[in-house]
């Protein structure tokens, strides 16, 4: 094993904290997945840049790590194929079925070593799901097979495996598994058209910086005085006035500014009245989301820009958009108090003091309304289905997320940085207030 995979697989098993958070328990961890998944690509290539992307080929789309952050750490062509291999289309744009053609459309024209890779993640996750998941089985095998038609560009041998164990496990798949369905919920305490102007409440030129550009002959020396001076990462380059790309300050190189010159690709360009949500899914992949009016980039977002008053406001918002759905489950699924006998009766108590004193100062509310969020984890622990339709596979998943919520709204009230070690938890409700704007 070369130095280089050997750091890709370190890196890759490192402990990031994952944004996919609701992995499915009975299937085999992380760990085994890429492992797995290097393996099959090792058995037919044994090129070191493409077994490394194996490691690391969910890296991005699960973790805060961005394509940038791999490309500093293992090269531009072990970044590239990661960023081919990362979901392509945003959670906010469209629905499935759109997706679905989006990433059809993006591994028709991949590269090779991307369609090997690919190929492997197949392989492995059929099995996996064949074995351990069978409701799953079917809507996977059936996007897997419409995956296929456009992955002939990578090994025939790995193309054949794929093809020939969708029709195996197709023809004696287990039965589903009966379980009790879990009905989408709209919080009565939140009325669909409220959570759409939430969802939709900042635009990415409310929280955008202006993009400035430089000519593409500037001397790549004194553009990097420039953007020192002006406290800036990320500046564009124009030709004959026409923007033509960008360039980051820790790459500029000697010369001119065209040889660090670096192409706007789609999938980090959002437009201008582009929701929050949305940047958020393009800074999951990217170190920059690029704004674009009238068709021509004129701003830039990082990570670092939701520390800015508007975006704290925002984010206080989908916290509580959070909380409210984890009260009106509570509400229907244990009404008149039922749940009470989840809590300790310290907790229970603490709830009621709360509630006495709030019918004194004549507040309209419930006991339910007077709980700690950490309570009504507790409560909702108890029923895995309400987990489930909550994307949480496990009562410790459930718990480490009401953590993480707490310590984001601590960090929010406290105008603490929080963006660092709190950026899973904000992906992660940044999808659920979307996905609550798609089930109500």
């Amino acid at each position: 094993m070369s130095d280089l995979v050997k750091a890709a697989k370190l890196f890759a098993n490192g402990g990031h904290q994952r944004i996919t958070a609701h992995r499915n328990p009975a299937l085999q961890s992380f760990e085994m997945h890429l492992k797995s998944v290097a393996q099959i690509v090792s058995s037919v290539s044994h090129d070191e840049e493409t077994i490394a992307a194996a490691w690391l080929h969910d890296i991005v789309e699960d973790t805060d790590v961005t394509i940038g952050d791999v490309e500093r750490m293992f090269g531009a062509k072990v970044a590239e194929l990661v960023g081919e291999l990362t979901f392509v289309s945003h959670p906010t744009r469209g629905n499935r079925a759109t997706r679905i053609a989006f990433e059809m459309e993006h591994f028709a024209n991949a590269s090779a070593a991307a369609k090997i890779v690919k190929l492997a993640d197949l392989i492995d996750t059929i099995r996996d799901l064949y074995k351990n998941d069978s409701t799953s089985f079917s809507g996977y095998a059936a996007e897997a097979n419409e995956l296929a038609h456009v992955l002939g560009g990578g090994d025939i041998s790995l193309l054949a495996r794929l093809k020939r164990d969708l029709r195996k496990f197709a023809a004696d798949a287990l039965p589903a598994q009966s379980g009790a369905a879990v009905a989408p919920l709209r919080p009565s305490a939140f009325p669909v058209g409220t959570l759409r102007v939430l969802e939709r409440a900042l635009n990415a030129q409310d929280i955008a910086e202006p993009l400035i550009s430089f000519d593409c002959s500037s001397a790549a020396n004194e553009v990097l005085k420039a953007m020192t001076v002006a406290g800036i990462e990320v500046a564009g380059l124009h030709k004959q006035g026409i923007l033509c790309g960008f360039v980051e300050v820790a790459k500029l190189r000697e010369g001119s500014c065209e040889a660090s010159r670096r192409e706007f690709v789609s999938s980090q360009v959002v437009t201008s009245e582009g929701p929050l949500v949305e940047v958020i899914e393009v800074l999951t992949r990217h170190d920059s989301c690029f704004v674009s009016a009238l068709g021509t980039v004129v701003g830039v977002i990082s990570r670092i820009d939701l520390h800015k008053p508007t975006a704290r406001m925002w984010l206080f918002g989908i916290i509580t958009a959070a909380e409210l759905e984890f009260t009106e489950r509570i509400r229907r699924k244990w009404p008149r108090e039922s749940w009470s006998g989840l809590l300790s009766q310290q907790r229970t108590e603490n709830a009621r003091q709360l509630f006495t004193e709030r019918e004194r100062r004549k507040e309209k509310c419930q006991l339910i309304d007077c709980l700690q969020l950490a309570d009504k984890i507790e409560i909702l622990m108890s029923d895995p289905t309400e987990l489930a339709a909550l994307g949480i596979p496990t009562a410790s998943a459930a718990r480490r997320a009401g953590k993480q919520i707490e310590s984001l709204r601590n960090s929010l009230a406290h105008a603490q940085s929080f963006v660092h070690k709190d950026w899973p938890q904000i992906v992660r409700l940044a999808r659920r207030i979307h996905k609550m704007v798609e089930e109500s």
